[in-house]
């Protein structure tokens, strides 16, 4: 009997010898059990190798089928000249026929998005394109395709095609799906889809390789597309680059800086006509050559920067010099940087120069002025600020800089009124200097800093030359000069003082003295027990019991008291002013300092007056006097006095503060040995004095009291007492609030041997 093809082969033999060997080898035919089971696994055996010949017999008709399809589509005409659109829809009916699938699709990238090229559907025999797939609204479809081939045997549950299932997929009646990306250079530009519908199928490897053979061949024509294109473009980039070589040459030649390249090997590729004439060389000559040949003792310079770029560095810019055709060296800056090839690597050195050589002698002459001009402005005692038409600071010298702390970088620019304020009110007569073309002097203005009054003379001058608008100012701190000026007047007053009071003294002293005494003489004839008064009274009827108190009644003894304390007020006003007057002659001795600052404290404990609201007795009193202290050189009436001012006005000070529980009034005298001086401290715990007061305390006529409560001489006198009679020190140290502490120091007597 004739077998039929897929019929299994006549296996009987190799059965037979098989059995004959399993009996053989048993050595007994009582175990048939055990061969029947060897019988069927014999069976199932054979079974399987049909099968496996059976699918190996179809895979070799499809891959048979496969080749002849791939065969046709590489034979295409339209598929040898490159031409996809025509060539989609032969090659999308191939691709069905060959899988035997219903649908199929040539996609292609454009952008961001995919556009069907073709699609043919077999069961209608039908064409279709120009849909439109963004594979960004399905990411996980996207993250698969772009790298591997999306074999889907059940679209419905393969998360990579789910995505796809109610929009497209049921639709359509498609159960199973095989894309494969066309790959170009790494990058996917398109896909190649089999759609297979009825139902689920399972995509064999040679169908697989079969789909990517065809996305090879589309890529294939992709790219000879893609490659003529770029030959197109390239001869016509060709052409274009020989004009643009052609116009670059006649460019470069129209340029008046010399320009040059150089290859990466830094030898000569060419230059302009302004190059070859300012360095005295042709094209030719330099064509080639390196900078060491042509100029061996310039070309260090230039190749160490040449080789700085070609290191990596895009630009450069920097100063050199170079030799002309005069053989003369020339200042220049050169400019240059790299350029590149078609592959992006540096293919050499372009450069350019320019002659600064005339630039930096000007430049140099130019900085040289500025300097020296730079150096009067800034030399000059005087503020000097420019400012331009609108009032801002274009010139501020260091002097300006020191009075308002305020350096030339941040004032320039700013408006004269942010930055010199006491200015502000200037202004206007600024511009009208400005617009006038007229200078402006205005004296003696007066300005307050940290409570010190300054002086100060300020000068306009307006820029009238070269169409410049704006203004010069000139501030001079005239405020010694004020103050000497004062200080000459006050001097002036003080001589008129010295010789109305050398002049006066007798004229004064004299009614002055009848005052005194007749005050003195009332006061024994009306309050003191004398057998004369006794008898006056007896004569008038009245008793000196009842005198007195009458007088006591009203206040008679007090007022002679204080006729008394007037006169004596008086007369130590106008002792005062002689001082003044002139230097005295008196002779000083050895005197012990601390014998006289107690004295002059029991003479002032004993000054009460309810005017002043002071009473030396509420005072505490505490001494720090260093034992063993040399003698000083002094006259002991003036030092009293000195020391007597000091505690009055320390005791009106502190009669004026306001002490917290547990605190008083407070002297602290201290006295100790400072070579070659003594050193007398005298100090309280009064208000303090404020810095401005303290500046001005020792000042002749400054006082802080009205005007009928002093006259600012008690400590001028002091002053002039300790420094010109003495040939002492005096200062004063003040904490306000706190205290004020008075420092003499007077020369140390000799010791006796």
């Amino acid at each position: 009997m004739k077998k039929r093809p897929d019929e299994p082969a006549n296996d009987t033999t190799s059965l037979r010898d098989k059995i004959v060997g399993l009996s053989e080898s048993s050595g007994r035919k009582s175990y048939y059990p055990m061969l029947q089971q060897k019988i069927r696994e014999l069976q199932n055996e054979i079974s399987e190798r049909w099968r496996a010949e059976n699918t190996l017999r179809q895979t070799l008709a499809r891959i048979s089928r496969q080749q002849a399809v791939m065969a046709e589509i590489s034979t295409d005409p339209n598929v040898f000249h490159g031409r996809l659109r025509d060539a989609a829809p032969m090659i999308t009916v191939k691709m069905s026929h060959a899988l035997e699938v219903s649908r199929t699709g040539l996609w292609i990238r454009q952008g961001e998005r995919f556009i069907c090229l073709d699609k043919f559907d077999a069961r209608y025999d039908a064409h279709s394109s120009g849909q439109i797939l963004r594979l960004e609204e399905f990411p996980t479809y996207h993250a698969a395709i772009v790298r591997e081939v999306v074999a889907a045997d059940n679209v419905y549950t393969d998360p990579r095609t789910m995505a796809f299932a109610s929009s497209y997929l049921a639709p359509n009646g498609i159960e199973s799906m095989l894309d494969v990306p066309v790959q170009i250079e790494g990058e996917i530009a398109g896909i190649i889809s089999f759609e297979h519908t009825a139902s689920p199928r399972s995509w064999q490897p040679d169908e697989i390789t079969f789909a990517g053979r065809v996305a090879d061949q589309v890529a294939l024509i992709m790219e000879n597309k893609r490659r003529r294109m770029a030959e197109e473009r390239l001869r016509e980039a060709h052409a274009e680059l020989t004009r643009n070589f052609r116009f670059t040459e006649v460019l470069l030649d129209a340029i008046p800086i010399p320009l040059f390249y150089k290859d990466s090997s830094l030898r000569y590729l060419g230059c302009n006509r302004a190059f070859t004439e300012v360095m005295g060389v042709s094209r030719e000559e330099l064509l080639g050559k390196t900078t060491r040949e042509l100029w061996p003792d310039l070309s260090p310079t230039y190749e160490e920067n040449d080789r700085y770029l070609l290191r990596g560095a895009p630009r450069s810019t920097y100063e050199a010099k170079v030799r002309d055709k005069d053989g003369d060296l020339r200042e220049v800056i050169f400019a240059k940087q790299v350029f590149f090839d078609e592959r992006n690597r540096t293919d050499g050195i372009i450069g350019s120069f320019v002659d600064i050589t005339e630039r930096i002698r000007s430049e140099k002459e130019s900085q040289r002025l500025r300097t020296l001009l730079s150096n009067i402005i800034n030399s000059m005692p005087s503020m000097l600020i420019g400012v331009d038409a609108d009032g801002r600071i274009a010139q501020w010298n260091q002097q300006a800089a020191r009075v308002t702390g305020v350096d030339e970088e941040e004032a320039r620019g700013k408006p004269l009124g942010q930055i010199v304020p006491w200015l502000e009110p200037e202004m206007r007569k600024i511009r009208q200097s400005i617009a006038d073309k007229k200078p402006f002097f205005e004296g003696k203005l007066r300005r307050i800093v940290d409570g010190e009054t300054l002086f100060e003379d300020v000068t306009i001058y307006p820029l009238i030359s070269n169409g410049v608008e704006g203004a010069v100012i000139r501030i001079d701190d005239v405020t010694d000069k004020v103050r000497i000026e004062d200080a000459l007047v006050q001097s002036e007053k003080m001589l008129s003082v010295g010789g109305l009071a050398a002049g006066m003294a007798h004229e004064i002293n004299n009614p002055l003295a009848s005052i005194m005494g007749n005050a003195q003489v009332l006061e024994t004839r009306l309050t003191q027990p004398l057998p004369q008064n006794a008898a006056a009274a007896r004569e008038a009827g009245i008793t000196m019991e009842a005198l007195r108190t009458y007088l006591d009644l009203r206040g008679i003894p007090k007022m002679l008291l204080s006729i008394r304390s007037s006169g004596a007020q008086a007369a130590q006003i106008v002792s005062n002013m002689l001082s003044f007057s002139r230097k005295s002659d008196a002779a000083l001795v050895p005197e012990d300092i601390t014998s006289i600052l107690d004295k002059t404290l029991e003479l002032a404990s004993t000054d009460y007056n309810l005017k002043k609201n002071y009473d030396f007795k509420k005072i505490q009193i505490v001494r720090e006097y260093e034992p063993g202290l040399p003698m000083v050189l002094g006259s002991a009436s003036k030092l009293q006095q000195v020391f007597l001012n000091l505690f009055r006005n320390g005791a009106e000070a502190m009669g004026e503060k306001r002490y917290p529980e547990g605190l008083s009034p407070r002297f602290t005298l201290r006295a100790r040995s400072n070579p070659p001086w003594v050193r007398i401290e005298l100090e309280d715990n009064g208000p303090g004095l404020e810095e401005p007061v303290r500046k001005r305390i020792f000042e002749p006529f400054f006082t802080t009291k009205p005007v009928d409560k002093g006259t600012g001489l008690g400590l001028s006198v002091s002053y002039f007492i300790v420094t010109e009679d003495h040939s002492g020190v005096m200062s004063v140290q003040t904490a306000v609030g706190e205290w004020t502490r008075f420092v003499i120091d007077l020369p140390a007597a000799p010791r006796r041997k």
